[in-house]
C-alpha cells in the first residue's frame, strides 16, 4: 500500500495538503519526496496549493484584515518578529490604531526563539487554512489560483495515469537524441562501417521522429487538461 492511497479517496487531497504544509521544512520535503516518488502529479499539486505567509500576505488589505482580526495577538507578534519593513507595513496596515498599538508592543517585549516563531507561523497557515475551508475566506476572490478544485483527487490521478508531466523529460530525451546524430566520433573509411553508420543514423532519426510524434500527443493532453481545470475554476 503507498502513502498516497489513503488520501486519494474526496478530501483526501486536503487532508494531506494540511498535513504537509503545517509540518517544518525538513519534514515538508522528505513528505515531499516520498510523494513525488509514487506520483509526481501529486507532488505538483500539494506544492502548488500550500500557504505560505508571503503569499497570505499578497492578498487585498480586506482579506488581511479578515484573517488578522482572527489571529491571536501573541501569535501575530511572533510571526512579525524580525520579518522585513515592508511585510511588517502589510500586516499592520489593515489593523486598527489600538491592535497595531498592541502588536507593536508585544514585538519590542518579546525575543521569540527560532522554534517558537516556526511554530507561530505553522500555526497562523494552519488558521488560514481553517478560514478558508471555514467559508469565512474566499479563495475563489482572496486568491483564485489558490482555490481547490472540488474534485480535485481525480483530477490528479488522471494527470498521474496521462503522465502530462513527461513531456517535459521527452523534451529532454529528444535533445539529447539530436545531440547523438550530430556526434563527433572516430570516422570508418570501410564500406562495412559507413553502411553501419547510416543504418544507426537512421535507426536515430526514425526514433527523433516517433519521440516528438509522443511528445506532441503528450502537450496536446496537457492543454486540453489545463482547459478542463480552468473551466472547473470558472464554475467554482
Amino acid at each position: 500500500m503507498g502513502m498516497l492511497d489513503r488520501y486519494k479517496k474526496k478530501n483526501g487531497f486536503i487532508q494531506l495538503l494540511t498535513l504537509i504544509e503545517t509540518s517544518g521544512k525538513q519534514k515538508q520535503e522528505q513528505f515531499l519526496n516520498l510523494i513525488g516518488q509514487e506520483s509526481k502529479s501529486w507532488e505538483m499539486g500539494i506544492r502548488k496549493y500550500m500557504f505560505s505567509i508571503d503569499r497570505i500576505l499578497g492578498w487585498d488589505v480586506q482579506y488581511r484584515a479578515e484573517i488578522f482580526s482572527r489571529v491571536q495577538p501573541l501569535t501575530l507578534s511572533t510571526v512579525l518578529h524580525d520579518m522585513n519593513p515592508e511585510q511588517v507595513e502589510k500586516m499592520l496596515s489593515c489593523m486598527s490604531i489600538s491592535d497595531k498599538r498592541k502588536i507593536v508592543g508585544m514585538i519590542g517585549e518579546r525575543n521569540p526563539t527560532p522554534a517558537e516563531k516556526i511554530t507561530c507561523v505553522l500555526k497562523m497557515i494552519s488558521e488560514v487554512r481553517g478560514f478558508s475551508l471555514g467559508g469565512i475566506i474566499k479563495l475563489e476572490k482572496a486568491d483564485p489560483e489558490m482555490a481547490i478544485p472540488e474534485n480535485v483527487e481525480e483530477l490528479l490521478n488522471q494527470q498521474h495515469l496521462n503522465g502530462p508531466t513527461s513531456a517535459e523529460v521527452m523534451d529532454k530525451t529528444i535533445e539529447e537524441t539530436k545531440e547523438t546524430l550530430n556526434f563527433d566520433g572516430p570516422k570508418h573509411n570501410s564500406p562495412a562501417a559507413g553502411r553501419h553508420n547510416s543504418e544507426e543514423i537512421d535507426f536515430l532519426k526514425k526514433k527523433v521522429n516517433q519521440l516528438m510524434s509522443e511528445n506532441n500527443s503528450l502537450k496536446h493532453d496537457l492543454n486540453i487538461f489545463r482547459n478542463k481545470l480552468e473551466q472547473i475554476k470558472k464554475i467554482a
